[in-house]
């Protein structure tokens, strides 16, 4: 039976951010780290993944078969992320042309050369995948990919009971969609999500979109697994452009209302080790944050190497603004794929 809330071992953890493919830097921060090629450790540490361990990066199933064979030995766990659960409910999104070939013909220019996957070996990968929980944790400290959101965990501890994740999901999804499409204002968001002109065109700011606003709010919201694996949104005072489209709502710093005592380490959010202003995560980028300066994100970006592959001159890995971290715990120490080691700014 589907386990999607999980507890951690007891004894020392490194807690590995989003991987996003980057074998490469995988294999060079865990020896680091001091473990062998297949995961053990001298001193019986273990490692735990946040989520992301795919897509983008060149060597995708090189990261899930490492994984696989390191966690079958009990040496890693990890939570699902959401770019996991998106080949979970075979999802194309963004940098999985490595399993998707729609997603390769159309991202080919940013993300390859990247090591395929073969049609006979997907349904494997997934069926295991399936198994893996969305929460892991113990009395000292929580992980989850990207939100650590009470009322969703209540919900999947209830709502997943005597089903698999992936039946669960898309009942979910069928609830959700049936919600939405019988709220009063579901056809002007049909309206307003047709109008390519409003919403495309950084030049011209358009009013705000009420509708528009409300089904991305509700839509964050309404489904568990994805409020937990992608965080949940808030409206804004005004239409701000990215992604290449107008939004009118923003991600949401939960952080802010987290008032338990237990830590929580997630990923999810692309934070840069180089101090810069963000919008979302706090400075500096060695801190704990939130209500109770308890919660850190361990993705500083590895995911965005590709950028370097295709500068002029390409961008040594050791040299790379973009890295993969651990944290080390109960330590309370960062170490990175090139080397650096930083103590983090304490609870």
């Amino acid at each position: 039976m589907y386990q999607p809330i999980q507890t951690l071992p007891e004894g020392p953890l490194d807690i590995i951010g989003d991987v996003h493919g980057e074998f490469d830097a995988l294999q060079t921060l865990i020896t680091r780290l001091g473990y062998d090629s297949y995961g053990n450790h001298p001193a019986g540490r273990k490692l735990v993944f946040v989520g992301d361990l795919c897509d983008r990066g060149p060597d995708s199933p090189a990261v899930l078969y490492w994984f696989r064979q390191a966690y079958e030995a009990g040496n890693a766990l990890m939570v699902l992320g959401n770019h996991e659960l998106n080949l979970l409910m075979e999802d194309p999104k963004d940098g999985s042309g490595w399993f998707f070939p729609e997603r390769d013909l159309k991202e080919s220019h940013l993300y390859a050369p990247w090591q395929k996957m073969s049609d006979h070996e997907k349904p494997v990968l997934t069926s295991w995948l399936a198994q893996m929980p969305l929460v892991l944790h113990r009395d000292d400290i929580r992980i989850i990919h990207a939100a650590w959101l009470p009322e969703s965990i209540r919900q999947i501890q209830t709502g997943i009971a005597n089903q698999d994740l992936i039946t669960a999901y898309r009942q979910w999804d069928a609830d959700l969609k049936h919600s939405l499409r019988q709220a009063e204002w579901y056809a002007d968001y049909e309206r307003q999500q047709a109008d390519s002109a409003l919403l495309d065109n950084p030049h011209s700011t358009p009013p705000m979109q009420q509708a528009l606003a409300e089904f991305e709010y509700r839509r964050s919201r309404l489904h568990p697994v994805r409020a937990l694996t992608s965080g949940v949104e808030v409206f804004v005072d005004k239409p701000f452009f990215s992604g290449a489209r107008w939004r009118f709502t923003t991600r949401f710093a939960w952080w802010d209302e987290y008032t338990d005592d237990i830590p929580v380490v997630i990923g999810h959010y692309w934070r840069s080790w180089q101090p810069k202003h963000s919008g979302l995560l706090p400075e500096p980028p060695n801190a704990w944050f939130g209500a109770k300066r308890n919660v850190f994100c361990i993705d500083y970006s590895v995911g965005a190497r590709w950028r370097d592959r295709q500068a002029e001159p390409p961008v040594p890995p050791d040299q790379s603004g973009f890295r993969l971290a651990a944290l080390r715990w109960p330590e309370n120490i960062l170490m990175f794929d090139d080397g650096e080691v930083a103590q983090m700014i304490s609870l």
